[in-house]
């Protein structure tokens, strides 16, 4: 009996490579748990059917042995039974250590797999933290240049109109200076025309009304030739002055011309830009 226990005590062990087999595919604390849970009912199951052969043998010995052997029988059965406790509570003993070993092996496992995965997400979780914080720097980056061109641009456009308002002012001082002008010039003829008839008035009478109209018409054409004088282009001389040069703001150039010149004709300025007036 103790030969068949110690043989059924080796076949009764707790698979140590199926619980490895369960760890390597993933199958969980749960699904150990009641892989292991089987393998022990199983096997008490296996405990239960050796005591109770056991038991059937020890019966039918008792009964076919006479009366004379009863107490080497009793002594038998007693010893028996004490080395099928010891067995089972060996057995229990190290199925308990087996499964608290193993439990310890899957607790670590999962531990390790669960680091791994924070760990895992930890470093997506810093790698998109540092994207977006480099987003954010050239988004503030991107907002300063823009500020700064805003700022450039309102004071390129405050300049523009300064300019707008001092040309505006320039023109209409051209004008004014043009009209004066104008009006010196006929001052200056009727004046010289006075001193003409006091100085020659006795030429005068003889000469009648035809001189009269001679100076007249000389007065007029030296009033038109001061004046286109004036107005010519100072690079052709042949057509009227229409393009402001800046920023000297010379009117001193007909259109066409303008578009060859890289300097105002008068003070040799060099020029930046030009508009053209529209004088009637």
């Amino acid at each position: 009996m103790a030969i068949q226990a110690q043989l059924y005590s080796d076949n009764i062990g707790f698979p140590i490579c199926g619980s490895l087999d369960l760890i390597d595919n993933g199958c969980g604390l749960v699904g150990a748990a009641a892989g292991f849970n089987q393998q022990i009912s199983s096997q008490l199951q296996q405990l239960q059917q050796f005591q109770h052969l056991q038991n059937q043998h020890q019966r039918d010995q008792t009964f076919s042995f006479g009366s004379t052997n009863n107490n080497r029988e009793s002594i038998m059965f007693e010893k028996q039974r004490y080395e099928i406790d010891q067995f089972i509570k060996s057995q229990n003993e190290r199925l308990r250590l087996l499964l608290q070993e193993q439990r310890k092996q899957q607790y670590e496992v999962l531990v390790k797999k669960i680091e791994s995965k924070a760990s895992f997400l930890l470093r997506q979780k810093d790698e998109e933290i540092v994207k977006a914080r480099n987003k954010t720097m050239e988004l503030q980056n991107m907002l300063k240049k823009l500020e700064m061109e805003n700022q450039a641009w309102q004071r390129v456009a405050q300049e523009n109109e300064a300019m707008v308002v001092s040309l505006n002012n320039r023109l209409e001082q051209v004008r004014e200076e043009q009209a004066s002008c104008r009006f010196n010039n006929g001052v200056d003829d009727a004046e010289s025309c006075c001193e003409c008839e006091d100085n020659n008035e006795g030429i005068m009478e003889t000469k009648g009304n035809g001189s009269f109209a001679a100076v007249d018409s000389s007065n007029q054409r030296q009033e038109e030739q001061e004046e286109k004088t004036t107005m010519v282009c100072k690079c052709c001389y042949c057509r009227n002055s229409s393009v402001l040069f800046l920023p000297c703001r010379h009117l001193c150039s007909c259109k066409d011309c303008a578009t060859f010149l890289d300097s105002c004709p008068v003070c040799r300025t060099p020029k930046k830009a030009c508009i053209e007036a529209l004088i009637s």
